[in-house]
């Protein structure tokens, strides 16, 4: 699909070439013995004939000055992507533009290629997806793949899922044969236009590796590193990635620094990650440009540099890398390397949008729903949490949930509250499986069903949800649905608050506190379970820490902490702090006068 520096802003393992088909046979007749069939036999090395690109470029560009549109496309294809002879930005869009003037399908779409990437033009996605359309509509069925991946994320044109299936769908009409083998690939292995088959996409992306393709050997590294139609296989997907074509190949230079950041085949070695990607950067790759920038906003083989986080986002903007707009936004939002303001955070969040970026209008709606830079719109902030849902965002399903049970809203709705958990829970959201536990328990817009709220607990607490193993500790606590059991109760309040939950910790310390089952009073261990609940932002807790500390409950005396824990609790909003806190802070009243 993409050359190796592609910056159309879909996911990074999207991010592939496409290149020239070059198995199909030549468009215009009799050609077959001429110099275009001469060249597509020396650079496919079939025939008899050995695989020479040089020999391959000479046939191509005696064709091409001779006026063959076809052989311009091929001409220009290997000088944009240095196929046996160096790249050369100037040579591939003299002859590109040439092919395309022609109306030559390849010309159009290598030509399109440019744009997308930035090869000797100004990155510019309108541009890309105009000249993709030109070619999807003069048969190219690689352009008509990748046209509908831009409608189907929005990038450099209407956001459409209906027409982008068309053209998936128009794609996988035309014959395999006329097929880059790389768009095959990932067209099986996402199921567009195509039914979903890893093992044939395994299949065409090993097809393109061992012809020669120069993309071929990062997406075998990918595929083998997530076990994809074949089993997981680090190993081999490091030797693939180290082939000298992958070596020259930027977006497998960011592969091979995220398996050593996470240690994947290979011992972690993050600083090395960081020397990889500036490597790829410097070869023009703004997926690079994009790591760099979390790497050195997450102090990631290198010390944390807020600037220079900015920095390394904003090169990524420039080339269009739609990721690279909401982490800016964010910048901007929390004031980190640059100075708060959330109009220009709102800007980027707006440039991310028309780049097409889930993420950006996700965020378009937590600044609406809260104010940010803008006046407060929950109206507003629904309708962009829809359309990031509706483009592969999980949280805005989510966040739609919560929204809808929002309290004093005209539009609460219980019911589509719980639709739209339930949406996000079937993707894989464990807070929204938790909500859709909550909404069982409660009767939220559907019947009070203490099994179905427990089964959503128990499933959510398998995935790690600390909320739903405090409700869980709740209900053997209580006796709902399961016999009353103080212990299991305890034991999912403590892995409740190990997970975080400030309200496990409380309720922890509550059974230590009084004591139940055969569970003793423990006041230490009740002052240090309320200690971790105050310290996670529960205001009771923070009222029973002081409490324990003015008193010396569980441990030693002191009374200045106490005051201060007190003093959060009432900044907090717990009435009972606020008195204790003034109890112990106002002066005295006078001693009454003797003679009065």
């Amino acid at each position: 699909m993409r050359p190796p520096n592609s910056r159309l802003p879909l996911l990074p393992w999207l991010l592939v070439p496409a290149a020239a088909m070059l198995a199909q046979a030549p468009g215009a007749p009799g050609l077959e013995g001429g110099l275009l069939a001469e060249g597509h036999r020396r650079w496919l090395g079939s025939e008899g004939c050995p695989r020479d690109r040089a020999r391959a470029e000479a046939c191509y560009r005696a064709a091409a000055e001779a006026g063959d549109a076809e052989a311009m496309a091929h001409l220009g294809r290997m000088h944009f992507r240095g196929e046996g002879i160096p790249r050369n930005s100037a040579e591939a869009l003299k002859w590109l533009k040439a092919s395309a003037a022609k109306g030559n399908a390849r010309g159009l779409y290598h030509l399109a290629e440019l744009y997308q990437n930035g090869f000797g033009v100004p990155v510019n996605h309108a541009r890309y997806a105009k000249l993709l359309r030109e070619a999807a509509e003069k048969g190219s069925p690689d352009a008509m793949a990748e046209l509908g991946q831009c409608l189907d994320s929005g990038a450099g044109i209407a956001w459409d899922p209906s027409a982008a299936k068309v053209w998936f769908s128009r794609a996988a009409d035309q014959p395999q044969s006329r097929f880059y083998p790389m768009t095959l690939a990932w067209m099986h292995e996402r199921g567009l236009g195509f039914p979903k088959d890893t093992a044939a996409a395994f299949r065409f992306a090993k097809q393109a590796a061992e012809a020669g393709y120069t993309d071929g050997p990062r997406l075998m590294g990918r595929f083998l590193l997530d076990g994809t139609g074949v089993p997981r296989d680090p190993t081999g997907a490091l030797s693939w990635l180290t082939q000298a074509q992958g070596l020259e190949d930027p977006s497998a230079l960011v592969m091979l620094a995220g398996m050593l950041i996470r240690g994947q085949g290979v011992p972690k070695d993050p600083e090395r990650a960081v020397m990889l990607c500036r490597q790829a950067a410097r070869m023009g790759s703004p997926q690079a440009m994009g790591w760099l920038g979390e790497c050195y906003e997450s102090g990631i083989g290198v010390a944390a540099d807020y600037p220079e986080a900015f920095s390394w986002y904003a090169k990524a903007a420039e080339r269009e890398y739609a990721p690279s707009f909401p982490q800016l936004a964010w910048l901007y939002h929390k004031g980190l390397g640059i100075g708060q303001d959330d109009r220009r955070a709102l800007a980027w969040l707006k440039e991310g949008a028309k780049q097409g970026s889930a993420r950006s209008i996700y965020l378009l709606g937590w600044f609406s729903e809260n104010g940010w830079g803008t006046a407060k719109d929950l109206q507003a902030a629904v309708g962009h949490y829809q359309q990031a849902g509706e483009r592969g965002w999980v949280q805005a399903w989510a966040q739609l949930g919560f929204c809808y049970k929002r309290e004093g809203w005209a539009d609460r709705n219980l019911g589509k509250s719980l639709d739209y958990f339930r949406k996000a829970a079937e993707l894989g959201h464990v807070t929204a499986l938790h909500q859709v536990g909550w909404a069982y328990q409660n009767g939220e817009g559907v019947p009070v069903n203490l099994t179905e709220a427990m089964r959503c607990y128990q499933a959510a607490a398998d995935q790690g949800s600390g909320a739903s193993m405090n409700q869980l500790g709740w209900f053997y606590e209580q006796g709902l649905i399961v016999p009353r059991n103080p212990d299991m109760a305890l034991g999912w309040y403590l892995r409740a608050g190990a997970k975080g939950s400030a309200s496990g910790w409380w309720n922890a310390g509550l059974i230590y506190e009084s004591g139940e089952g055969t569970i003793p009073k423990d006041p230490e261990k009740a002052r240090h379970a309320f200690a971790e609940a105050a310290g996670g932002g529960n205001a009771a807790a923070m009222r029973k820490l002081g409490s324990y500390l003015e008193q010396g409950v569980g441990g030693a005396r002191d009374i200045d902490q106490a005051l201060s824990w007190y003093r959060k609790g009432m900044e907090a909003g717990d009435a009972e702090a606020r008195a204790a806190y003034l109890r112990l802070t106002l002066p005295p009243l006078p001693e009454p006068d003797e003679d009065s």
